[in-house]
């Protein structure tokens, strides 16, 4: 027979099993350590087993690492293999077989099982543990258990356990008729606890307060530098507390030996407060501590090492949130030091949005945490309030989180229990959430298209029919936008992205590097992408079971089909993070022109605060550069700096390097210069007269050892023609026998064999070369060539080539931009000279644009210029032989400054400097971007372009805080047809003439009773920047018809069609989108016309309104969109 450990619930394991198989719902409390968690079902298992009878036991945890780590133990107890009699499973980890009798699961997997089930039976008895945490999964486990125990499973027995319960609260819950009266569930108290656990307050740690300290204001809560000095003394003092505790023993017992220091668990709100803490330990290096950060977004290895022994003679410090709390138990834990603080989720009433605010723990809380001392010895626990404040504010208990977080994914489980409307059913909860919350969840699913709406009598939202999408959501173990961006990935036939996407994003940011080893970057990437493979694994097999799979025999792609894919997804990713659209501020180009002095905003960064003598600084300034990239030129000017990268990227825009640069700065990087002391500087320049050099104007070019020559983004070039072709990727090697060869000097190319290539020598690259880099003025891509190549496709570049090829081209220069020319191409058409740019806007590959603010400047000097030589009125600059001389002479004494200052300045002050690129664009104030993510930075590489660039945001923090973006590509008319596209209703505007539309107003609508909005603070209004008419509206309502062809209930869905006819209408779909972006010819610019009734909704005159109905005269059931009804139009 099994021999049990000795511990408090051991003795009752016959009164326990007794009482557990006569009721239906027992409560079982007992302290921390007392043996509830692996003890208890053990007595069941062994008791079925003597009676030779069947169970199947399954104990819910809050928190993975709980889960596994206790089965891991329960296995070893029984000396059992895990995963054969006992086993565990967490998300998709699930280790187990058809013999285990004793699985540990998290709350969240066992209630999805249970819905989907909607019984109780496949287990024989169901622990649900440490319910006093009250979250909102366990708070609705706790109303599925309720509700289907009373229904169907009257059979299953239910145990619900905890140290600090609130006994009578859940037993009134779980209460049973009886003769006509409800009895409450049997409770059952556990008495004794290993060890006694000594509790401290600030008012007993006089000694090591300097002075009183004042509790923060609950309004205003945040760690004082000195609650954080007292913690770390306490921890000092523990070495003297156990030296006194070893003398007296050895009095007692003879000879002893002090070898283990107690391990001290500390428990602080969240990931800042761990990292300020873990700062101040490690000042203590002769402490010989070793410091363990718990928390969700270590890693695993991390998260195990807390378990581990410490070596010998260290103290193990362990800095936690809640997370060790409950179920994480460390058993060599001796100090608790508490600082009763706790970060909840909460959802603003007003925006929806989430955050996590910093809140007192309650009295549960802070005994469970008191809890975790004392199980191998005496215990202490110090907490970091005084007396009377535990007393008189401190909680008793939490608010439960089904009242304070968003209520989405637990209504879509209860749509598909089935059991009645969300406002019935969720009013049965233990704690049930305001009546308010419930119809506004209803009303923001019925945005997102997983319910579908349905409205009373009054014309009131108050629930809503399961759709085709929300049936999907319900099923998957990621964030609602995530599942959506999953379900349109298959409607548009890029269902393996999606997944891949979604599976990042569902995992904490591989950003989360190890706190002890923050070089082991690469090995956290390699973790984190094994992990993204499982997820990615588990949720390809649950989306298949609604017939949604990845092609598995894809043909390769040639350049222009992956563009378009690209587009198409930024497309889908739009689509599921409606309404998270923000717009790039537009900036003031001439005032970026000013700040940088002339040079190219694309590859410069200006820097500010540079010490007098600027010129002594561009060794450090290009040091510290170097990381970001390859440094051209650093100029100087007064105080200011400008640092010119090399660009080797294969796109125009903005250079990797200077947003890398930018980046820097953003993440607190230091850039400090060592300055030399002016009397220093003055003093080896001798006698001579240097301070006009204070403040200099100074070009340093950085001289490079060999210049690499790339394939150059969308500069299109003539004369032999050289279209470099951007999408040239790396291949297996191969024998190269004959090269292309480009002729730098006239610009043509020609077929060379290999053994004619020759190193050129180095005195000849510093020659300037004869051909020169030019750009076509007065256009930009085209939509078609955008979304089929990027910036320019392939049949836009073999257009350029054919026309110019072999032509006699008159070249006609408009302006010089940093060096390069800005032309307008003339070439013969029919015998008449037409210009380049009009043949590639007739073709669809172009369209016509404004030159940029530096751009004209130049042309108009080029202008005034030629005007001048035609009336002989020009006067060439000339430079006189004093000035020369002088210059000359400034320059040997700056070299000669260099030479004697070419070392690092010893004992000398150091100066902060930043930098800043002037045509960076932020949202609207109020707006930040997530410090982690790609677009922290989002850089307008046209400013001179009027129209608006979209950012989509995976993620919105009350803040407002934008995490996860993405920037949607610079098409004129995009952020409207997206808009179009997703809403689920629109309101159009007009122009006076009503002879096209200027603008819409996006949301949920209005409610015909009140005329108030249904969901105001997602309603969005915008004004077009193009010419929308009533064949867009025709093109939009189509599209929207294709995708609920795929996404609908009922025999026509996509869950009964064959493969094939899936795949035709995927196509189609996305034929339907690129056509509704690709327009011939495109769309005209308008300016944008602001509306009197801005937000309003019913400003439409009924009988100017066109309305529409689905194929057939009927509605798709349970589709995803609503057509739009266009405002008929005169003309």
């Amino acid at each position: 027979s099994f021999e049990y450990p000795s511990l408090p619930i051991t003795k009752n394991k016959e009164e326990l099993t007794s009482f557990i198989e006569s009721n239906s719902v027992v409560i079982v409390r007992g302290a921390t350590g007392s043996g509830k968690t692996t003890q208890l079902p053990q007595f069941i298992l062994d008791h079925y087993n003597e009676k030779n009878a069947p169970c199947n036991i399954v104990v819910t945890q809050p928190r993975k690492i709980g889960a596994t780590s206790i089965a891991r133990w329960v296995a070893a107890q029984r000396k059992c293999t895990l995963g054969s009699l006992v086993g565990y499973q967490i998300g998709l980890e699930r280790m187990a077989t058809e013999h285990t009798r004793l699985i540990y699961m998290t709350t969240g997997v066992l209630l999805q099982k249970l819905v989907l089930a909607k019984s109780l039976t496949e287990y024989s008895h169901i622990f649900v543990d440490e319910v006093h945490e009250r979250s909102e999964e366990m708070d609705f486990l706790l109303l599925v258990l309720r509700k289907l125990l009373h229904s169907n499973s009257c059979h299953v027995k239910i145990i619900l356990m905890s140290a600090t319960i609130n006994c009578r609260e859940f037993a009134d819950y779980f209460a049973t008729p009886v003769w006509g009266k409800m009895s409450p569930a049997y409770v059952f108290e556990v008495e004794g606890a290993p060890y006694t656990t000594e509790e401290f307050y600030l008012d007993d740690l006089q000694k090591l307060l300097p002075c009183r300290v004042e509790m923060p204001n609950t309004e205003d809560l945040f760690i004082l530098p000195s609650m954080y000095n007292l913690a770390i003394s306490l921890i000092q003092s523990f070495d003297e507390m156990e030296g006194k505790d070893f003398s007296s023993k050895a009095e007692k017992d003879g000879g002893m030996t002090l070898t283990e220091r107690g391990s001290v668990l500390v428990f602080l709100p969240g990931l800042h407060e761990i990292n300020t803490m873990k700062e101040n330990l490690t000042k203590l290096v002769h402490q010989r501590l070793q410091v363990y950060p718990l928390h969700s977004s270590v890693t695993l290895e991390e998260q195990n090492g807390v378990f581990l022994s410490p070596v010998p003679g260290y103290r193990k410090v362990i800095l936690s949130t809640n997370i060790a709390e409950s179920s994480v138990t460390v058993p060599d834990v001796k100090y608790v030091i508490d600082f009763c603080l706790a970060r909840h989720l909460v959802c603003d009433k007003d925006t929806n949005y989430q955050s996590l605010h910093l809140t007192w723990a309650s009295k549960t809380n802070c005994n469970q945490r008191k809890g975790r001392a004392g199980r191998v010895s005496k215990g202490y626990c110090y907490r970091l309030v005084t007396k009377a404040f535990w007393i008189n504010d401190i909680p008793e208990y939490m608010i439960p989180e089904m009242q304070l977080a968003p209520l989405s994914t637990i209504l879509l489980k209860v749509k598909l229990l089935d059991m009645g409307d969300p406002r019935s059913l969720l009013s049965t909860a233990l704690s049930p959430p305001n009546l308010s919350d419930i119809v506004r969840t209803v009303i923001q699913l019925i945005e997102m298209g997983a319910l579908s709406a349905k409205t009373d009598g009054d014309g009131q939202t108050e629930d809503g029919d399961l759709t085709f999408l929300g049936r999907v959501l319900a099923h998957l173990p990621v964030n609602l936008n995530l599942g959506k961006l999953i379900v349109l990935g298959h409607v548009f036939g890029c269902l393996d992205e999606c997944l891949i996407i979604a599976a990042s994003l569902s995992l904490k940011s591989f950003f989360a590097i190890p706190a002890m080893q923050q070089l082991a970057g690469y090995s956290v990437f390699t973790l984190y992408s094994v992990q993204v493979a499982e997820l990615y694994k588990d949720l390809k097999k649950r989306v298949s079971q609604f017939n949604m799979h990845v092609p598995e025999d894809a043909p390769s792609p040639d350049p222009t089909s992956i563009h378009r894919q690209k587009f198409i997804l930024q497309i889908v990713i739009a689509g599921a993070f409606y309404p998270n659209y923000f717009f790039q501020q537009e900036i003031d180009e001439q005032q970026v022109c000013k700040e940088l002095s002339g040079f190219n905003p694309q590859r410069t960064v200006m820097v500010r605060n540079i010490p007098p003598y600027n010129f002594l600084y561009y060794k450090q300034l290009q040091s510290l550069f170097r990381l970001c990239g390859q440094v051209k030129t650093i100029t100087f000017d007064s105080s200011r700096a400008y640092v010119e990268f090399h660009g080797k990227s294969k796109d125009s825009g903005v250079l990797p390097e200077v947003t890398l640069a930018l980046l820097m700065a953003h993440r607190s990087f230091k850039l400090e210069l060592s300055v030399y002391p002016t009397e220093q500087i003055e003093l080896c320049a001798g006698r001579r007269a240097i301070s006009h050099l204070r403040f200099s104007r100074y070009g340093s070019v950085v001289r490079l050892a060999a210049r690499h020559v790339s394939p150059n983004s969308d500069v299109l070039g003539v004369r032999g023609v050289s279209i470099e072709d951007p999408h040239i990727t790396k291949e297996n090697l191969f024998v190269c026998l004959f090269l292309q060869v480009f002729f730098l000097d006239f610009g043509n190319t020609g077929v060379v064999s290999s053994s004619s290539l020759r190193e050129l020598p180095s005195d000849l690259l510093s020659a300037p070369f004869q051909a020169r880099e030019f750009q076509v003025a007065g256009m930009r891509p085209s939509a078609q060539s955008i979304i089929l190549g990027n910036q320019w496709s392939s049949c836009a570049r073999e257009c350029f080539i054919s026309v110019v090829k072999q032509q006699s081209v008159v070249v006609s220069v408009y302006s010089i931009l940093h060096g390069v020319m800005r032309v307008d191409l003339l070439v013969k058409k029919d015998a008449e000279p037409t210009s380049v740019v009009d043949i590639l806007v007739e073709e669809g590959h172009a369209v016509k644009a404004e030159e940029c603010v530096e751009s004209q400047q130049s042309h108009e000097d080029l202008k005034s210029m030629y005007d001048d030589l035609e009336k002989g009125t020009f006067i060439p600059g000339s430079v006189n032989s004093s000035w020369r001389d002088r210059k000359n002479e400034e320059e040997e004494i700056i070299n000669n400054l260099l030479t004697q200052l070419s070392s690092k300045p010893r004992n000398v002050k150091t100066r902060l400097i930043w930098f800043l690129l002037m045509s960076l664009v932020s949202p609207r104030r109020t707006v930040a971007v997530e410090r982690n993510s790609i677009n922290v930075f989002t850089l307008n590489e046209n400013p001179h372009f009027k129209h608006r660039r979209m950012l989509v945001a995976g993620s919105v923090a009350i803040s407002i805080l934008l995490d996860n973006t993405s920037i949607l590509p610079d098409i004129p008319g995009l952020p409207a047809l997206v808009m179009m596209l997703f809403t689920p209703v629109m309101e159009l505007r007009t122009n006076e003439e009503r002879s096209y539309y200027t603008g819409a107003l996006f949301g949920l609508g209005f409610n015909g009773r009140t005329q108030e909005a249904v969901l105001p603070e997602n309603d969005i209004e915008l004004q077009f920047d193009v010419k929308m008419d009533a064949t867009d509206i025709i093109e939009i309502n189509a599209l929207r018809m294709a995708i609920n062809s795929l996404l609908c209930n009922g025999p026509s869905s996509t869950l009964h069609q064959s493969p094939d006819r899936i795949s035709r209408q995927q196509e189609h779909c996305r034929d339907r989108l690129t056509r509704l972006f690709i327009r011939s010819p495109p769309r005209e610019a308008v300016p944008q016309t602001y509306q009197e009734n801005e937000g309003k909704w019913n400003q439409v005159d009924p009988s100017h309104r066109m309305d529409v109905a689905e194929r057939g005269g009927r509605s798709v059931r349970g589709a995803l969109f609503q057509l739009h009804s266009p405002i008929v139009l005169n003309g």
